[in-house]
């Protein structure tokens, strides 16, 4: 049972159902709760940045801002949201539609379901509560190895300035209903295209996908 896994009992089970059923499932009824669902994810994303800055505060008192700002985007980014949602084996315990039978691996689905969930135990539990069981689901990945991993748009900036001097842009594109869509490039030839819940999110992973590919051409 999830609320066994995570160590927190809801008072109202019905905030718990609106934060692990699926859009799928709410497409399919035609639900006005899926509004309920974002908006818990909303609320969640919030709630996390805010503990997990205060966690990291607490814990590294000798470390400098550069070190706690790369470490909160370390813990709070899709790859770890969705390495916690795996955790605490949080597909099994999904409500999905009918076209949606198999447990879903996207990453932005089971990181959307760790939010939503995070922001129902704060409107359930209030904040005490909802740190609790953050400083629980996330202490695992409070690693110096980890957090001092550098953020991808570093990593592109090195690149590219020890390999042709000069610096890496961004360009918004669009915003969608999903998010941002930002295109990460270097001259006019090299680019690519990322997307996330926020423009700073959609940056990293276009920055990702350009290092990416410019690394993998070295190695061919």
């Amino acid at each position: 049972m999830l609320e066994r896994i995570i160590e927190y009992t809801f008072k109202d089970k019905e905030l718990l159902n609106q934060a692990i059923t699926h859009s799928s499932y709410f497409n399919e009824k035609r639900d006005i709760r899926q509004s309920e669902n974002e908006k818990l994810e909303y609320l969640g994303d919030a709630i996390l940045n805010s503990v997990i800055t205060i966690l990291l505060y607490k814990k590294f008192k000798d470390k400098d801002e550069g070190f706690l700002s790369n470490a909160r985007s370390c813990l709070v980014k899709r790859e770890t949201l969705t390495e916690v949602a795996k955790a605490i084996d949080l597909p099994q315990h999904m409500f999905y539609g009918n076209g949606d039978q198999n447990v879903p691996e996207d990453s932005k689905v089971l990181s959307n379901m760790v939010e939503a969930l995070i922001g129902a135990i704060y409107l359930d539990g209030g904040m005490r509560k909802v740190t609790r069981v953050i400083k629980n689901l996330f202490m695992p990945y409070f690693n110096l190895e980890r957090l001092t991993e550098k953020n991808p748009k570093n990593l592109l900036q090195e690149y590219s300035q020890k390999r042709w001097s000069i610096l890496p842009k961004y360009k918004f594109a669009r915003k969608t209903k999903g998010g941002f869509t930002v295109i990460a490039y270097i001259g006019k030839d090299l680019k690519a295209k990322g997307m996330g819940k926020s423009k700073k999110e959609a940056e990293q992973q276009a920055a990702r996908l350009l290092l990416q590919g410019l690394t993998e051409t070295d190695g061919a």
